[in-house]
């Protein structure tokens, strides 16, 4: 035996939709508001890169004077003094 379950269709049924996509925002801001604000990303990012930028070159500046310092100081330190030679 068999058993089938029907469901009456109905004439009147309507179908409904829903959007699955979410509308954009109807605001967006005016990127000048953002240069004028100064907390646009892109300069952020920009400062930020900037910022980097000169302490590396500080960085390695102060690297560069220290190895000329003992460049220079450390043959002078290694020398035999007058005192030491009689």
């Amino acid at each position: 035996m068999k058993t089938v379950l029907t469901t009456p269709v109905n004439a009147n049924q309507t179908t409904q939709t829903s959007q699955l996509i979410p509308a954009s925002p109807t605001s967006i801001e005016n990127p000048s508001t953002w240069m004028r604000n100064g907390d646009s990303p892109t300069e952020i990012i920009l400062a930020v890169a900037f910022l980097t930028s000169v302490l590396i070159g500080g960085i390695a500046s102060v690297i560069v004077v220290i190895t000329g310092l003992v460049k220079t100081l450390v043959p002078v330190m290694v020398q035999p003094t007058r005192e030491n030679k009689k």
